[in-house]
């Protein structure tokens, strides 16, 4: 037994021994990179699972992405005006209360750092998506002649053709952008699944296209060399973007309905108010589109071109955009415009610009639809001449219950005050010998403002006559005052005024200012005396 255990203790001490001498001989090479990026990967985990790290790494995120945001809209806008400030803190707010909807009722997000991805990814496409936007309403600003105005480019460039290209670079850089997301989308997709891929490229989609309008507009606003060469491609660009951008976006919506399963949720009530929008606005851009190919025949039927001989004879500027004819159309009323301007005044008000006389023929069947159900437009859609404002009519026929009920037709018109108000003003502008208020009143009861202008120009709304002012009764002027008898007076006024103008509520002090009164009528009386005295005494 001791023999057997000697040979397991010399077997184990050997073994030992071999081990050790394997162990000491493999060297254990040092790489510090592998170290530095262990650590590093630590503390990215560590801040990922801490929630204060985690805040702290979101608000830098934002901060950054906001401070890159002001730096690009300080060098390619300037100073941003009041309407398109406005704009822009009702678009990121609108933006904003949508995807938290996205993210939380939709995907329904439930760890930490998919929210944070999340957050940036729509931080990122949110500032593009305000970029298109101020750029969109600057580009209207400067094409519509607000380029002349320095302040408005916040000086930097002024205006004018510059500043239409310094927007049209920033759509460029944008779209590059956009569509190097869209790339990070559709790899991301292969990852997380087709659904999330087509959620990230829609937005990425409509970027793009909303980019590519506005550069396409600045382009054909750059290029322009005549007023009549681009107008219906201007007009086919931006319907069909608008129309394209419009129809993704549905898309988009319809999708993120089915992919949540159509759950009675807020969420669900929210996605559907926003696809019922976005199917009217398609269909308000359809039926502007039916009401312009409709002008445009009604325009050619019935308005024939200028002929060279005539726009030399007028030697005048279009109405309605101020710029030099070199070809018009002439009105019946043989006044001259432009064809994209009076095509899109047509769509707009049926009258003459100059002289507003109603056009006749006017008016495809169309019905307009209700400003309650189609959102703002653009442009609004054109109501027919000397009719009522678009109401509902209600009917009942007694007959059908009982023979002895009568029959009676209700219709509301819904007219605002603030319409009126805005209606009156540009009455009054166009006939200012009538005043706001009665404006006002004849439009309260017609309901139209081209009712209203055709009054006016009958004869049945009068203007008001000025009342003759009221002169005030004047007292009879008392004769002359002797120039001596005046010299007393301004005397005895100079020594009333020497005293005090108030009396003092104390006895002793009220005495004493009446006896400096007293003393001072005295005196004057005294002067005078002599002075007469003297005349008197050279007489003599």
């Amino acid at each position: 037994m001791t023999a057997a255990r000697l040979k397991d203790g010399q077997a184990s001490k050997s073994t030992e021994s071999i081990a050790s001498e394997t162990v000491t001989t493999v060297p254990i090479p040092h790489n510090h990179m592998r170290n530095l990026t262990e650590q590093l990967s630590d503390v990215i985990t560590y801040m990922t699972h801490e929630p204060f790290c985690m805040w702290c790494l979101i608000l830098g995120a934002f901060c950054a992405v906001g401070v890159c945001g002001a730096a690009i809209r300080r060098a390619a806008f300037g100073r941003l005006r009041a309407p398109e400030a406005q704009r822009a803190r009702d678009k990121l707010w609108n933006y904003i209360f949508y995807k938290f909807i996205f993210v939380f009722g939709v995907i329904n997000v439930q760890h930490m750092e998919e929210v944070v991805l999340w957050c940036c990814w729509f931080a990122i496409l949110g500032s593009l998506h305000l970029l298109n936007l101020v750029s969109k309403d600057r580009f209207e600003y400067l094409s519509m002649g607000g380029a002349n105005v320095s302040v408005a480019s916040g000086g930097v460039g002024g205006g004018g053709r510059w500043a239409v290209a310094r927007l049209a670079a920033l759509q460029v850089a944008v779209m590059a952008l956009t569509v190097a997301l869209l790339w990070a989308a559709v790899l991301w997709g292969r990852r997380t699944g087709t659904n999330t891929a087509t959620f990230m490229s829609a937005e990425c989609i409509v970027i793009v296209l909303a980019a590519m309008q506005v550069a396409a507009r600045c382009v054909l606003h750059i290029c322009e060399t005549r007023h009549e060469q681009f107008g219906q491609l201007a007009y086919y660009t931006q319907i069909s973007f608008e129309t394209v951008s419009l129809c993704v976006e549905l898309a988009h919506h319809v999708h993120m309905l089915v992919w949540s399963n159509m759950f009675l949720s807020m969420a669900s009530l929210v996605l559907l108010m926003q696809v019922r929008y976005l199917f009217h606005e398609i269909q308000a851009r359809l039926r502007r589109h039916r009401i312009y190919l409709w002008v445009l025949k009604h325009m050619d039927r019935n308005y024939p071109m200028a002929s060279a001989e005539e726009l030399e004879a007028h030697q005048d500027h279009c109405a309605i955009c101020w710029d030099q004819m070199e070809s018009a159309r002439k009105l019946p009323c043989q006044h001259l415009f432009h064809n994209s301007c009076l095509s899109l005044w047509l769509q707009q008000d049926a009258s003459c610009p100059t002289c507003r006389r109603e056009l006749p023929s006017w008016g495809p069947s169309l019905v307009v639809p209700q400003p309650s159900v189609l959102p703002t437009l653009p442009l609004p859609l054109p109501l027919p001449l000397g009719r009522h404002a678009p109401g509902h009519l209600f009917h009942f026929d007694g007959s059908r219950y009982l023979s002895w009920l009568p029959s009676f037709s209700v219709e509301v018109t819904r007219v605002r005050a603030s319409e009126i108000e805005a209606w009156a003003r540009q009455a009054h502008q166009l006939f200012p010998n009538y005043s706001v208020r009665a404006l006002a009143a004849d439009l309260r009861r017609t309901h139209s403002l081209h009712a209203t202008v055709d009054n006016v120009l009958e004869g049945r709304l009068l203007p008001q006559q000025p009342q003759p002012p009221v002169e005030p009764e004047r007292e009879p002027t008392p004769p002359p005052v002797p120039r001596t008898l005046r010299r007393q007076r301004s005397t005895e006024n100079e020594a009333s005024g020497s005293g005090d103008s108030r009396l003092s509520k104390e006895r002793d002090e009220r005495e004493r200012a009446l006896r400096r009164r007293k003393e001072v009528m005295l005196a004057s009386a005294r002067q005078r005396y002599l002075q007469r005295r003297g005349r008197n005494t050279d007489t003599i």
